[in-house]
């Protein structure tokens, strides 16, 4: 649990509140982000997904390397950035045998508008949730006992054609998330 402005925060309630997200537009995924990688009590994994090669996949990539130019090389406590992979499968199965909270970084079909993000509970994910995979990231192996502390931020794409570079739009998000991320890291220290 944490305690904040608001009172005490548990992982559950932020988990109970994702419910609303991805399927509401004016849901407060900013909020329940930035409380996410604040939770002292947490060790959080931030990791991107995403296939450089077609154009808005990349946002997963875009918001880790965004995130290490913005927060520098030194380590901040608590927090570990990890390099997107091109089998982010293997990176979330080690994780899984890990301590601590994991938020994959991604490029989801949520049916929004380009762009808009979501921020849910790998839990609260169906099977198909995914667009952008052959195969749903929560049937990754090891991580099924691990769902309720594995978080999506999804960003939906404009463009999934082969070519590189974002979209506006899913820049605009990048940035954003990046911005509420940065927030929260500054609240750990």
């Amino acid at each position: 649990m944490r305690v904040c402005e608001t009172g005490v925060v548990s992982s559950r309630e932020i988990r109970d509140s994702l419910d609303a997200v991805g399927s509401n537009p004016d849901a407060d995924w900013r909020r329940m982000l930035r409380e996410a990688v604040a939770d002292t009590h947490h060790l959080v994994h931030l990791m991107g997904v995403g296939n450089e090669l077609r154009t808005d996949d990349a946002v997963g990539l875009e918001i880790i390397s965004s995130l290490r130019s913005r927060l520098g090389s030194a380590p901040t406590p608590g927090i570990k950035i990890h390099a997107g992979s091109p089998m982010p499968e293997r990176l979330l199965a080690k994780l899984a045998s890990e301590e601590g909270r994991i938020i994959v970084f991604d490029a989801v079909e949520a049916s929004g508008g380009p762009g808009e993000v979501v921020f849910r509970s790998m839990a609260d994910t169906k099977y198909g949730f995914f667009g952008t995979h052959n195969i749903p990231l929560r049937l990754v192996p090891g991580l099924t006992a691990r769902l309720g502390d594995v978080f999506i931020v999804g960003v939906q794409p404009a463009s999934l054609e082969v070519g590189q570079g974002l979209t506006g739009k899913v820049r605009e998000s990048v940035r954003e998330i990046v911005g509420v991320v940065a927030e929260g890291v500054a609240e750990r220290v």
